[in-house]
């Protein structure tokens, strides 16, 4: 077969009609990010997915050719389950990519045996029954059910099992996406797309998801998400069992299903759902009294199953992030210099999470300006006004936050999207953050007497000296609101004039 020429192969008008109407003009972009993508790929796995394309029916939409690509590549599985529940996409795209979060098993029984006995040794000397078929399979593992008949008492577990040939075909992807990378930096004219630093983003991205080939450090991760979680009744992680390598993971089986799936009885339990996931899996994070607070990185539906006693059972620990005490804080007192309306330190406190101190300030606080015009016109400065002001600041100052950051804002994204699917009627992802704020707030009073002024060791990362020059301050964040809102009449009605 000859050379295959993506370049003619992906319409970027269709590619454009699949995108919300205000981002249509990023259509280029995605295409030559996936030309430049594909066309590194050894010649014999692009022969391998251009023949999956052809042996689709001559009628088949361009959302379904995309969700057969995003499934012939395991990086672009991971992106397609990341974005399969981004409202903003066209439904029909959606709709193939949610079949990214669970992929019926393609790798033979014979395949995971063999590597199962290379990694364990003879199964029957460890009275390991495999229970097949194999029930699921991800990006770069399948896992298949199996029961250990030495152990009567110990519940049915499941070998995850990194899928052969998955190391070398996930390092030749990640490495086109750092070359998808170098690309964009060099057209970000052409393209016009805002002036990131493509290249050491893709990077920071890179080195998260090679963690996925690393079991090891899974079963590391799952251990201290039942430590992160373990005083949350309504939240199940799954045990891990011995006979673990750096190939094979070794765990309980949970039954249930995804939580978007499931069929409720009534809207109650529809809102419950939707606020244990928004407790657990972003409010959680964020107000932990630990230093380094555990996030799931990749919460797609797949990964979230509700069980039969209702409660929320997190699977797939192998990508995960860490948010620190600096991060936590700056988040809160961002949204603190919002409230009582201080643009300057709002500007300082974004500029410390900076970490490659390119920021321009200028437009940094242009941006945070615009912001605040929104919040007095009745967005309240919560965690979707935070993010939406941090991501401007990305694409017109050159903001760049640290890959757990980046990580972070993903996770967010695709949950917000989880949630929206759940369907609960009205739900408010703000009102539900800052009820748990409050609580932790009240919980952690007690310990405020015993605590340095200055300490912000607490879950809301707030100190008594916070508390008290905001208190202090009050009248004048009043004064400062009142002007800030005549001003901004003023300024409507000068351009008025002028129009």
């Amino acid at each position: 077969m000859r050379d295959v020429n993506w370049e003619t192969i992906i319409d970027e008008q269709a590619l454009a009609k699949l995108l919300p109407a205000e981002y249509s003009h990023f259509a280029l972009p995605v295409k030559e990010s996936l030309v430049v993508f594909l066309n590194g790929l050894p010649q014999r796995l692009q022969e391998t997915i251009l023949s999956a394309q052809f042996a689709l029916p001559p009628t088949s939409s361009l959302s379904q050719r995309l969700g057969l690509l995003a499934h012939s590549c395991p990086v672009l599985q991971k992106l397609g389950q990341i974005l399969a529940r981004d409202q903003r996409l066209a439904p029909e795209l959606r709709f193939e990519l949610r079949k990214l979060e669970s992929m019926p098993p393609t790798v033979s029984l014979e395949a995971i045996e063999s590597i199962l006995v290379e990694e364990l040794g003879p199964l029957e000397t460890r009275t390991i029954e495999l229970l097949p078929p194999a029930i699921a399979e991800a990006s770069v593992a399948v896992v298949i059910p199996f029961r250990d008949k030495s152990k009567s008492t110990q519940p049915e577990g499941v070998f995850k099992v990194l899928k052969p040939g998955i190391v070398e075909r996930l390092h030749v992807e990640l490495d086109m996406l750092a070359q998808v990378g170098t690309h964009l930096d060099h057209r970000l004219n052409e393209l016009q797309i805002p002036q990131l630093d493509f290249y050491d983003t893709f990077d920071q991205v890179r080195e998260k998801l090679l963690g996925e080939l690393q079991l090891d450090k899974e079963q590391q991760h799952l251990a201290s998400a039942a430590s992160f979680y373990a005083d949350q009744l309504d939240i199940r992680i799954p045990t891990v069992f011995e006979h673990c390598t750096p190939r094979v993971t070794a765990m309980e089986r949970i039954y249930g299903e995804k939580v978007t799936d499931h069929q409720f009885k009534r809207s109650t339990e529809i809102r419950n759902l939707s606020e244990l996931v928004a407790r657990a899996m972003i409010a959680r994070p964020i107000l932990s009294p630990n230093k380094q607070a555990l996030f799931h990185c990749d919460p797609h539906a797949g990964n979230l199953f509700i069980t039969s006693d209702a409660k929320l059972a997190i699977l797939d620990w192998s990508l995960v992030g860490f948010l620190g005490e600096v991060e936590r804080a700056a988040i809160v007192q961002v949204m603190l210099a919002a409230i009582s309306m201080r643009p300057t330190r709002m500007v300082a406190t974004i500029l410390e999470l900076d970490v490659r101190r390119q920021c321009d300030r200028t437009a940094l606080e242009a941006c945070v300006a615009e912001w605040l015009r929104k919040m007095r016109r009745g967005q309240l400065p919560g965690l979707t006004w935070l993010v939406g002001m941090l991501d401007e600041a990305a694409q017109s100052a050159r903001l760049s936050m640290s890959s757990d950051m980046l990580m972070f804002r993903k996770s967010l994204l695709t949950l917000s999207g989880v949630i929206s699917e759940i369907g609960a009627d009205s739900f408010n992802l703000d009102q539900v953050l800052f009820c748990e704020f409050l609580h932790n707030y009240i919980r952690e009073w007690p310990s405020r007497w015993l605590s340095s002024f200055s300490s912000r060791a607490f879950p809301t990362r707030l100190s008594n000296l916070d508390l008290t020059e905001a208190l202090l301050d009050s009248p004048l964040a009043i004064s400062r609101h009142w002007r800030a809102m005549w001003q901004d009449v003023w300024d409507s009605r000068e351009a008025c004039t002028l129009s």
